[in-house]
């Protein structure tokens, strides 16, 4: 919906439509000399308000509006003023900023960690629950060399061997170390300003 402003004697002001007037097409608000005179607004208009801001500069924030009537076209133009932060302003929006982005980034460092991973062609899953009987394999193949596992994967069933079972938990160990890693970087790009939407899908294990 578009916003609408109060003009009336050449000067405009943000006030809201009365009631009565409410429901009526823009056209017909731009000019309501043609109302019963004792509504008391024969002398009023609300024209449509158009942004004249521009964009915002840098550590800049929006002021005090400017509103100016272009009479040919019967808009508002509205100007706003651009003021200087406070220091106190930029560290909360930078806060604000840096949190938005360690969430994004804790959230796609999830979904690359959980992705699984590939080990001597075979796939792993890499899930919370597969990490748990991955590592309680290591586990049971660390104090047997003769430990066989019997594991599942997306491809079906396939035998692994004690030292193979450890080199698989060896590898998925890696691969969310490795998602973390990466996390870490790119807080870091955070921290020094450089961190960009395309950073966030370069850099994760595939």
């Amino acid at each position: 919906m578009v916003s609408i402003i109060k003009v009336k004697d050449g000067v405009a002001s943000r006030e809201p439509i009365p009631a009565f007037l409410q429901g009526l097409l823009p056209e017909s608000l731009s000019d309501l000399s043609w109302t019963d005179p004792a509504l008391g607004v024969q002398d009023c208009a609300w024209w449509p308000e158009e942004d004249a801001s521009g964009e915002l500069d840098t550590n800049k924030k929006w002021g005090a509006e400017v509103l100016t009537l272009d009479v040919e076209r019967k808009v508002v133009l509205v100007a706003r003023k651009q003021v200087s932060m406070t220091a106190a302003e930029k560290a909360a929006r930078d806060a604000l900023i840096a949190a938005e982005w360690a969430e994004r980034i804790a959230a796609r460092r999830w979904q690359a960690e959980t992705s699984g991973t590939v080990f001597g062609g075979m796939p792993i899953d890499t899930d919370d629950r597969s990490k748990l009987l991955i590592n309680g394999a290591a586990m049971r193949a660390d104090r047997s060399a003769d430990y066989v596992l019997r594991w599942k994967t997306s491809e079906g069933f396939v035998d692994l061997t004690a030292a193979q079972v450890l080199a698989v938990a060896d590898a998925v160990s890696y691969h969310v170390q490795f998602c973390f890693d990466r996390e870490d970087v790119l807080l870091g790009a955070v921290a020094d300003g450089s961190i960009t939407a395309e950073m966030l899908e370069e850099g994760w294990p595939v």
